[in-house]
């Protein structure tokens, strides 16, 4: 065999066929692939804003019976009064008077969490403010089968299969809500009990 033919018989790159068929493969794996990651991209999202909250809230508690004071956990407005905007962050502070204002004088901020992503809703059944005395009880007075309930809903397709709530009982201690019945929807007290988004 001559040098001539062995460099003949040498292929460079992909023919057409070898190409449209690569192409198709990656094609579909990114067609199964792309919304899968969207989906655990969304969940990671809301289960930090949950587990952050939830974590918030035990530290809330457990300073307010350790300094034997009351803390205060809500969204400060320009005038540092208590609002609803929950999704553009919260604050907690300790409120020496309770009056759900921080006064700069006498009150200290412990920390401080950041805005939900854009779109999204973070509400609380129960006003502008939680509230926490001495004992770790909530000050606040909840309407809702006694308990309070924020509720985290992400700007998605049918946002019920996502949405968490962490429930705050009259102990004053969080829970984070749980799919009870198996149906891929969370649940806060039993299986009919689907989160709300509206």
């Amino acid at each position: 065999m001559s040098f001539l033919t062995i460099r003949q018989s040498i292929q460079y790159g992909f023919t057409l066929l070898e190409l449209m068929i690569t192409l198709a493969i990656a094609g579909i794996a990114l067609t199964l692939g792309v919304p899968t990651l969207l989906e655990i991209i969304v969940e990671n999202r809301i289960n930090t804003v949950v587990m952050n909250l939830n974590k918030d809230i035990v530290s809330a508690r457990s300073y307010a019976v350790n300094y034997e004071t009351t803390i205060t956990l809500c969204h400060l407005n320009s005038s540092n009064e208590c609002d609803n905007n929950w999704h553009l962050g919260y604050t907690v502070f300790v409120d020496n008077d309770g009056n759900g204002i921080f006064s700069i004088n006498t009150d200290q901020k412990l920390f401080i969490r950041e805005a939900v992503s854009s779109g999204d809703s973070f509400i609380f059944s129960d006003g502008n403010s939680l509230q926490f005395q001495f004992d770790g009880t909530p000050v606040t007075n909840f309407t809702n089968n006694e308990q309070g309930i924020f509720r985290y809903c992400p700007s998605v397709d049918n946002p019920q299969l996502y949405s968490r709530a962490v429930i705050i009982g009259l102990s004053g201690r969080p829970r984070a809500s749980a799919d009870i019945d198996g149906d891929g929807k969370d649940e806060i007290n039993d299986a009919n009990d689907h989160i709300s988004c509206s």
